[in-house]
């Protein structure tokens, strides 16, 4: 037990000076969930030992229809991440989701805050986990994946959800709000820039209605077969690009 501990720290090390303190705080989720104040309920649910009943039932209840959500759009579901849920504020910033970070993926973990223990929200991050998976993990994703694909498609599956969905997308062509060019898009840095310029409030989350528009656009054409084609295409070696304009 203490070498597979010292094994942990160490990859916890390499993950904060490569990826930065706040990917470190995250990747607290490889600890024993005891020594990061978790309580377990079954292999893939850990939730805040304070949690209260009524919301450990309520991530219950969700996950199954989560996972109904991602098998709509990928046609079946190939993975099964843990959930680590937080209620507190505490324990919200202790697994580094400050600010307005309700939810996140990470190494076969979805990291959830209290405003995150739902169908839609579950599914998003789900729909993160199935596509990092298919087309071969970090390598391929780094690579080829632009983040308007990968949180676009993450906002289409979870169906219907005010601040991204066509709703959202008529408010924003309605009062004329600025929204990104896709080219804006593309990098984490960008994104993480987009979502202080553009509109991000309780009602509305700009970049990620404009990027759900845009992959609804082309997931109507191309459907599931045109997505698990793509998927496949990038985990042997094709180009994002060329795979996608095939069903432009």
């Amino acid at each position: 037990m203490k070498k597979i501990l010292v094994i942990l720290l160490v990859l916890l090390l390499v993950i904060g000076t490569l990826a930065g303190w706040t990917e470190l705080k995250r990747a607290k989720v490889l600890l024993p969930h005891s020594l990061v104040g978790m309580k377990k309920v079954s292999s893939h649910l850990y939730v805040e030992k304070s949690m209260t009943e009524e919301n450990q039932k309520k991530i219950e209840n969700s996950t199954p229809k989560a996972k109904e959500y991602v098998a709509d759009m990928y046609g079946e579901v190939t993975t099964e991440p843990i959930i680590y849920a937080c209620q507190s504020e505490e324990c919200k910033n202790a697994f580094g989701l400050e600010g307005k970070f309700v939810a996140v993926r990470l190494l076969g973990h979805l990291i959830l805050t209290n405003k995150a223990l739902n169908k839609e929200l579950i599914s998003h991050e789900w729909s993160h986990e199935e596509l990092y998976e298919r087309i071969g993990g970090f390598w391929h994703w780094y690579r080829e994946m632009p983040l308007w694909f990968d949180e676009g498609l993450a906002s289409l599956t979870m169906k219907e959800y005010s601040r991204y969905d066509e709703v959202a997308w008529k408010r924003i062509m309605d009062e004329k709000i600025p929204y990104p060019k896709k080219e804006e898009l593309i990098s984490l840095s960008q994104w993480g820039k987009v979502n202080h310029t553009y509109l991000n409030n309780d009602e509305i989350v700009v970049p990620y209605a404009t990027a759900r528009k845009i992959v609804s656009k082309w997931y109507t054409k191309v459907g599931q077969k045109g997505l698990i084609e793509l998927l496949d295409g990038i985990k042997n070696g094709e180009k994002f690009e060329e795979l996608y304009e095939k069903g432009q």
